[in-house]
């Protein structure tokens, strides 16, 4: 199940739209059993999972000369860079 997560979470982390919904539903799980779940095995809620999933990216991304925050935030899946910025503060 966690494996399945990942990878729905890595082939939709450019998408803005992604939510805790759209993986629930790709897992063909309810929304609170998949928290339930997620919450066991990662400690994280599925909302905090696909945070930090598009943030460890993000990170992988930095490490990459000649590409922008601001188009970082965009590759990963947030609205804006201000989004961006504030999610790391969580």
């Amino acid at each position: 199940m966690l494996q399945s997560a990942i990878n729905i979470v890595n082939e939709n982390i450019n998408n803005p739209d992604f939510s805790v919904a759209g993986l629930s539903s790709s897992l063909f799980m309810h929304r609170t059993s998949l928290y339930k779940k997620l919450l066991y095995i990662t400690g994280k809620t599925p909302l905090e999972f696909i945070r930090a999933m598009r943030l460890k990216r993000a990170a992988q991304l930095l490490e990459t000369d000649g590409v922008y925050v601001s188009e970082i935030a965009y590759m990963v899946g947030f609205n804006s860079p201000k989004e961006y910025r504030r999610s790391k503060k969580i």
